[in-house]
């Protein structure tokens, strides 16, 4: 779960961002909460929310966890897994299938046999390609890695669904219609990972189109923004040589992180939440191999969120065609016509 760039940044969401100062409050679980956790890649939902779903279990609560793609093109781990300087699309497919099958015990583990986890097995690095380029099922995403524009994961919810834009929103609107959600967690559209932000603008596709139904529960559901890949060596110690234990001192959002008129929330866990957030990131072997230090980084005594509005999502599809008309017009100048490649995992 390399971070990739973006070749292109919203560009609309940044001319609002302004860095300002942090006030922070206490994330308050209640007791039934009903929460749906998004991740774009196998071990993202650990990252981000292990704690959170250990309390809203522990309140009585239901925990939906859907995984979008199965990190399949992580291509430097592939590489030195295989002993293939280039490894073949089935060495890719076999790396998807061991990252979704990290992600199941993981969330078996923290649900302790209780989890409803949908892994929904699209390529890695699809999602921002589906969002600008690929919203029609017409014109699906092929990854040039598994040289796969279906979902071909047996592991996968909706094996043979075609990588395209709208097919992923609106399977995120059915599983909100299905969970209603008293509380939503999803990645940050300023994250500086191309899958990472993309999802969080389909996050708020999906609940825009859901809110507007008017079937939705009442009060809206929280909403809750995390992040994993920013820049500045943040968070501290993701960049060693070998992990640090961090599992003492609280990690907080990165101060040049834009509030964008939104509040800062965090959850202390306990020590017993820590350790359990320990166990089920261990059970991310392949990402243990590639990276250690990353996924340590994120063992601490909290877990902090940006807290958006529901009315944040109010008007987010005219966000989208604004920035997926931009993409396409950057991708036509006589300057940048040959075909973009976005970095890889």
């Amino acid at each position: 779960m390399k971070p990739r760039a973006l070749s292109i940044l919203p560009i609309l969401l940044l001319s609002l961002a302004t860095a300002q100062a942090q006030p922070i409050q206490n994330l308050e679980i209640g007791q039934g909460e009903r929460l749906l956790v998004l991740a774009p890649h196998p071990d993202d939902e650990t990252l981000s929310a292990a704690g959170v779903i250990q309390q809203v279990y522990q309140r009585g609560g239901t925990v939906r966890e859907v995984v979008v793609t199965a990190g399949d093109a992580y291509v430097g781990a592939i590489v030195e897994a295989t002993g293939k300087a280039n490894p073949a699309p089935s060495d890719y497919l076999d790396y998807g299938e061991q990252r979704l099958e990290e992600s199941r015990k993981a969330a078996q583990l923290l649900g302790k046999g209780f989890s409803h986890l949908d892994l929904l097995g699209f390529s890695d690095g699809s999602i921002y390609a589906m969002l600008v380029r690929h919203w029609r099922r017409a014109y699906p995403d092929k990854s040039e890695y598994t040289r796969i524009s279906r979902v071909p994961y047996r592991e996968a919810e909706d094996k043979g669904v075609a990588q395209d834009g709208q097919d992923l929103r609106n399977e995120l609107v059915a599983i909100m219609r299905d969970t209603k959600p008293t509380l939503i967690i999803f990645p940050d559209v300023m994250e500086n990972d191309s899958d990472h932000a993309a999802l969080g603008m389909f996050a708020l596709l999906a609940v825009s189109v859901w809110l507007e139904t008017g079937k939705s529960p009442q009060p809206a559901p929280r909403l809750l923004a995390y992040l994993i890949h920013w820049q500045h060596g943040w968070p501290p110690g993701s960049g060693a040589d070998k992990p640090q234990d961090h599992s003492g001192q609280p990690l907080y959002l990165p101060d040049d992180l834009p509030l964008r008129g939104h509040q800062r929330t965090c959850l202390n866990l306990t020590e017993q939440e820590i350790d359990a957030k320990r166990q089920a990131l261990a059970l991310y072997k392949t990402q243990q191999r590639a990276m250690a230090p990353f996924l340590a980084a994120f063992i601490h005594s909290n877990e902090c969120f940006t807290e958006l509005k529901p009315a944040d999502a109010v008007g987010i599809d005219n966000v989208v065609k604004q920035w997926r008309h931009i993409r396409k017009a950057f991708d036509s100048h006589p300057l940048t016509r040959k075909k973009i490649i976005l970095s890889k995992d």
